[in-house]
């Protein structure tokens, strides 16, 4: 694992087999995936954990199981893939005398967000080159730190030294589930998302509820709600996506706290569904900030870009019901 090339570049060349044997959870569905043989894929796993002195996968159990180390391992490993395809872009792009504009969001508020901003930025800046950064808010935070993110988008912490944060928007903080559940019946006019209804949080007690993964920074936000209000849930069921997770609630599987805003947006035929909720008289808010350096090369793209979310993104989001910060 560590001949000339370095055991980085190693590790990023085959991380595909750690990939599918995470998934498959069986040497022999791994190795067939991938189109060879058990023993080889057996040897290249030994010696990789042997490399790096811990074990990925627990073998002695039936289906095989991820480590914690292993789940670390797997998560900045995707980080890095991504950054190494990042940087292969960024490179071409350099020399194709193009300027190259770097912007970091989460996946669910990119997909909610990026449709609104870019078609103008791409008609103010042809001859710019966008690069799209999806991922948790420490990376986000860290690419804007570090210069390889320009500007970024979210419940930034505030807290890297350099960078200028603004606030956008305060979005209220809804608990969502179908409105046929057994929580109480609501009347029509209650519980919508002008009119969300006040429960006490031991009625979602014993409730699924659909939780962000660990790496979306909503995942430590919901899980301190629950913590703080005494929520004890059945179950969990971790979806990374948040709008599939809206969707489900609105189909009956499972409750989830959310800035329902955004989503109210693109599924307004989903309301009628869903009952809004509210677990105290003054309505728990999260806010949303935008991230970037003072001293970047790209300052004069990113004003814009503050600009076009301030005259067309904000107003944009249900109007009526934004509070902006």
């Amino acid at each position: 694992m560590t001949n000339e090339t370095g055991g980085l570049i190693m590790t990023l060349d085959k991380f595909e087999y750690v990939l599918a044997l995470a998934e498959e959870k069986s040497l022999t569905k791994a190795a067939k995936r991938l189109y060879i043989s058990q023993p080889g894929l057996t040897s290249y796993i030994n010696k990789l954990e042997q490399y790096l002195g811990i074990k990925l996968f627990d073998r002695t159990v039936t289906p095989i199981q991820v480590t914690e180390a292993g789940m670390i391992y797997i998560s900045k490993m995707k980080n890095i893939q991504n950054e190494e395809a990042m940087l292969r872009m960024t490179l071409h792009d350099m020399g194709s005398q193009k300027r190259v504009f770097h912007i970091g969001m989460g996946m669910t508020r990119g997909m909610q967000w990026l449709p609104i901003l870019l078609p103008e930025f791409y008609q103010s800046h042809p001859d710019v080159v966008l690069q799209i950064h999806e991922g948790g808010l420490e990376e986000l935070e860290n690419g804007v730190s570090s210069g390889n993110i320009d500007i970024a988008f979210g419940a930034l912490n505030t807290g890297y030294p350099g960078v200028v944060y603004e606030i956008l928007r305060k979005e209220m903080i809804y608990c969502v589930f179908s409105r046929s559940s057994s929580v109480r019946p609501f009347a029509a006019n209650e519980a919508t998302i002008r009119n969300p209804a006040l429960i006490e949080s031991s009625v979602l007690n014993g409730m699924l509820f659909l939780m962000p993964t660990p790496n979306n920074g909503f995942f430590h936000f919901t899980s301190q709600i629950m913590k703080n209000n005494h929520i004890h849930s059945g179950e969990t069921l971790n979806i990374s996506n948040l709008d599939t997770a809206y969707q489900l609630a609105a189909g009956g599987v499972g409750a989830l706290f959310v800035n329902a805003l955004d989503f109210h947006r693109i599924h307004p035929e989903l309301d009628e569904k869903l009952a809004f909720c509210v677990l105290d008289d003054t309505p728990l808010y999260r806010l949303s900030l935008i991230g970037y350096k003072q001293n970047s090369l790209n300052l004069d793209l990113i004003q814009d870009m503050r600009d076009l979310i301030h005259r067309k993104l904000l107003s944009s989001l249900s109007p009526s019901l934004t509070v902006i910060g």
